[in-house]
């Protein structure tokens, strides 16, 4: 069956050259526009820092031209004779007209008409020196002045001076503005002085970037200062200039522009980089994966037949064109399926020849595992066969005794001549002989129990119960070896499923190797509680311990440690096969000097108990 497009591998090839060809555009046009971007925003700076330069040289030009005006004016003022009176006349007239043109403000001016906040400038004028000064007024709304004075005379109380002086006000910083194509701003102190900006959030953008402590020592030390801010609705990018008044204040002059045309000269960039990444991207994809179209066909003609062997379809082939090596590997191909194909026959051959071995061997695993248990069940017979006979031997001893005194007081004595006292005594006798017989045949039953030919039937046990019989009928053996059992069953336990037969027999191996353990007598201490999902039973001696080596082979086949003739080896081997047969475990534990602990844990029975059947 033919897998889909999205997880062949085509699909992957193709998509992870997409990705690395999108991948190196993408970067490329990343780069591309940062390259954009900062020759953008150099070109911002050096346009702002020209309207700097420009605005530099305005002001440098209107000093000149103030110093002009007032020279002018002033020569006019100073003439004495009628002609030069006639020509001072036309001149000052003309200066009047041209000042009012270029918004220079021409007066004379005695020393008695100087405010005092002008005084310091006009006094180099009176002393008949010309100046040209930046004042920075404080009560009026154009409130920096450049003034520029001239002496007409200096003589005694015809003391004069011209001055021609230029409001730095919002008019003309609008108008310098408009040229610009930005916005201009005079601060002193971190106050605004005048502005053609009507923009409040940029003026305090402005206001704070030149208030900040850094920049004031920048800017007091005589250095412009450049930078960018972000203002709703666009940035701006501004600089600030530090200008000196004649009394050493400085007034910064502030020249800002927006810088919307480049965010959106970028943005164009950004786009047409992205949509011609995307175009070449699809382009040289759309041809690489043409390219790879017509390779990895045979390689999916080699997978569908692949994919049909896997199935089962045994001897399928693909067709094989060219010389090249996908061709090889086509015609390799088809020589492997054919070669499966007999080798499967083969196979199948073999496997049910080895189907009928295995039953054949299982069953025979099965019988020589029923024999071992059996052997294992005899051998403890025949260890506590000896316990056996000396239980029956005192209730049989006992028998014979009364038997014989009964004989020996009444055999001669006629019927007639008993006594009640006589019978009274033969009754004693009899249901002495009675009881002692019935002790006999519960010692026999035991024992055929045990003897009785083991099966695979299981059913619900009670883990005490089986517990108990076994030290029943391994007591006289218990108490000849001089070991005393301790009980500490707890009560209300669950049943589990099991053979009782082949549990009795896993605890009968446990408790006469821990009495063979403990020469000379010791403790058994016989516990049983219930552990998650377990039921487990633990028995705990006190003999000689086994040692780490020996430990880890105590379950092993035919490993013993007992002289020759005293064991099989099989019994911890044959317990251990029962319980693992019953979904449980085997667990020990062992103390060299100390004693050793056998736990076996066998699983709750979950589910309905069998619901017995009616005798009919």
């Amino acid at each position: 069956m033919k897998g889909s497009f999205r997880g062949s591998l085509t699909a992957r090839i193709a998509g992870l050259f997409a990705l690395f060809l999108f991948c190196v555009t993408a970067i490329g046009a990343i780069a591309v526009r940062e390259f954009v971007r900062h020759d953008l925003e150099q070109a911002t700076r050096g346009e702002v820092l020209g309207a700097e330069a420009r605005m530099e040289s305005v002001l440098v030009r209107i000093r000149q031209e103030a110093a002009m005006f007032a020279e002018l004016a002033a020569n006019a003022e100073g003439a004495e004779d009628p002609a030069r009176l006639q020509a001072a006349s036309v001149v000052r007239i003309i200066l009047a007209e041209q000042s009012r043109a270029m918004g220079i403000h021409l007066e004379t001016v005695r020393p008695k008409d100087v405010p005092d906040r002008l005084k310091p400038v006009f006094r180099r004028g009176f002393a008949g020196m010309s100046t040209a000064d930046l004042v920075l007024l404080g009560d009026v709304p154009d409130r920096v002045l450049l003034v520029a004075v001239n002496p007409v005379s200096d003589t005694g109380r015809d003391r004069r001076v011209v001055a021609a002086s230029v409001p730095l006000g919002i008019e003309f910083l609008r108008r310098e503005a408009r040229a610009m194509g930005g916005e201009a701003m005079f601060l002193h102190g971190g106050r605004v002085v005048a502005s053609s900006a009507t923009c409040l959030e940029c003026m305090e953008c402005i206001r704070k970037v030149v208030s900040d402590p850094a920049q004031a020592r920048a800017l007091e030390k005589g250095s412009p200062i450049y930078f960018t801010f972000d203002c709703r609705p666009e940035a701006q990018a501004a600089v600030a200039v530090p200008l000196r008044t004649f009394d050493g204040k400085t007034v910064v002059m502030t020249l800002s522009r927006s810088m919307e045309e480049e965010r959106k000269a970028l943005l164009h960039t950004t786009i047409g980089l992205l949509v011609g990444a995307l175009v070449f991207t699809a382009v040289v994809g759309a041809v690489f994966l043409l390219i790879v179209f017509r390779v990895v066909r045979p390689l999916r003609e080699l997978t569908d037949a692949a994919s049909a062997i896997a199935e089962g379809k045994y001897g399928e082939t693909v067709s094989v064109k060219g010389g090249d090596e996908v061709a090889a590997l086509g015609a390799t191909f088809n020589r492997m399926s054919v070669s499966m194909e007999q080798a499967m026959r083969e196979i199948s051959d073999w496997n049910r020849l080895l189907e009928t071995r295995v039953e054949e061997k299982t069953r025979e695993l099965q019988e020589v595992s029923l024999r071992m248990v059996e052997v294992e069940r005899l051998a403890a017979m025949g260890q506590v066969a000896a316990g056996v006979a000396h239980e029956l031997n005192n209730p049989l001893s006992g028998i014979m005794g009364y038997s014989d005194l009964a004989l020996e007081r009444y055999r001669d004595l006629p019927p007639e001549k008993l006594t009640p006292q006589d019978i009274e005594k033969l009754f004693g006798y009899i249901e002495s002989i009675s009881g002692l017989t019935l002790r006999c045949r519960n010692i026999i039953l035991d024992m055929l129990k045990f003897a009785r030919h083991p099966t695979e039937e299981q059913s619900l046990q009670d883990l005490n119960t089986l517990i108990d019989g076994t030290l029943v009928f391994l007591g006289h053996q218990l108490t000849k070896g001089n070991v005393d059992v301790i009980r500490e069953f707890s009560e209300g336990l669950p049943p589990f499923r099991g053979n009782a037969l082949q549990i009795q027999q896993v605890f009968t191996n446990i408790l006469v190797n821990a009495q063979h353990a403990m020469q000379g007598g010791g403790t058994m201490t016989v516990r049983t509680w219930r552990s998650g999902d377990d039921l487990a039973a633990g028995f705990s001696d006190t003999g000689c311990g086994i040692p780490p080596e020996i430990l880890l082979r105590v379950f092993e086949p035919f490993f013993t440690t007992k002289p020759v003739g005293k064991g099989t080896g099989l019994g911890l081997s044959v317990s251990y096969g029962i319980v693992k047969r019953h979904g449980g475990r085997i667990d020990v534990e062992s103390a060299v000097g100390k004693g050793t602990t056998f736990t076996v844990r066998l699983p709750v029975f979950v589910g309905s108990p069998p619901v017995a059947k009616a005798d009919r």
